[in-house]
């Protein structure tokens, strides 16, 4: 977040010539939404590797990270491990976009009282 955040403020800086330029509720919310969409593509075949690994009742996926990763790859391709990537990111961009925009309000609140 803070890396996105960072390079918005930078070309907004440039755009506007405001040194003190913030993030407004809704810049908040959509670099919030990118970085957390981000991370969970990023981490999508991890996740969908202890998935699998939990729900494995019969070991037919190894019972190792290696051995699991080996058999999606071999049976799926590369694919396998995204399979599922759009729901999760659309599950989790909306709780990050609300995390974000609390964050940098708390956040500039308290740079104000000091």
């Amino acid at each position: 977040f803070e890396v996105i955040k960072s390079l918005y403020l930078k070309a907004k800086k440039g755009r506007t010539g405001d040194d003190n330029a913030a993030l407004s509720a809704v810049e908040a919310a959509v670099c919030g939404a990118a970085a957390g969409s981000f991370s969970a593509a990023i981490t999508n075949p991890l996740d969908r590797i202890k998935t699998l690994m939990m729900t494995d009742t019969t070991n037919a996926y190894g019972g190792s990270v290696v051995a699991c990763a080996s058999k999606i790859l071999k049976d799926e391709g590369i694919g396998g491990l995204f399979a599922g990537v759009a729901p999760r990111v659309g599950y989790i961009a909306p709780s990050v976009c609300i995390f974000f925009v609390t964050y940098e309000f708390v956040q500039q609140k308290m740079q104000k009282k000091e």
